[in-house]
């Protein structure tokens, strides 16, 4: 006998045990505006992984931030950031918004090397 989604959450619900799962399901559910941006972000975090152009670092901070935390959790981040630098970054390009998924991300570009001072004579 095979008990499905609505079955097995009345059985729960009778023996007063409700599984994670199905409480996010019905409690955290999230609206259209966030399930958009958060396919946006992963969908130029994906690019990034797949570039032949993103370096490696770049690609190491993404990958991690991915493996450690929920896209739900990169996707808020990345708006909070944007909201606060309202008019700063154009949504609509990939790589202002890979800059701004990369900082949320942890990835802080390093400074390139200081040339040395020309010697005097």
């Amino acid at each position: 006998m095979r008990f499905g989604r609505s079955t097995a959450a009345a059985a729960f619900l009778a023996i007063g045990f409700i599984p994670a799962a199905l409480l996010a399901q019905t409690v955290n559910k999230p609206s259209k505006a966030q399930l958009d941006n958060a396919a946006y972000v992963l969908r130029v975090v994906s690019s990034a992984l797949q570039s032949d152009v993103v370096e490696a670092p770049v690609k190491t901070a993404l990958f991690e931030c991915l493996y450690v935390n929920p896209l739900s959790k990169i996707s808020e981040a990345t708006e909070n950031v944007l909201a606060r630098n309202a008019g700063k970054v154009n949504r609509k390009d990939p790589s202002q918004m890979l800059a701004v998924i990369a900082g949320t991300c942890g990835y802080r570009p390093t400074a390139p090397a200081a040339k040395p001072a020309p010697k005097k004579k």
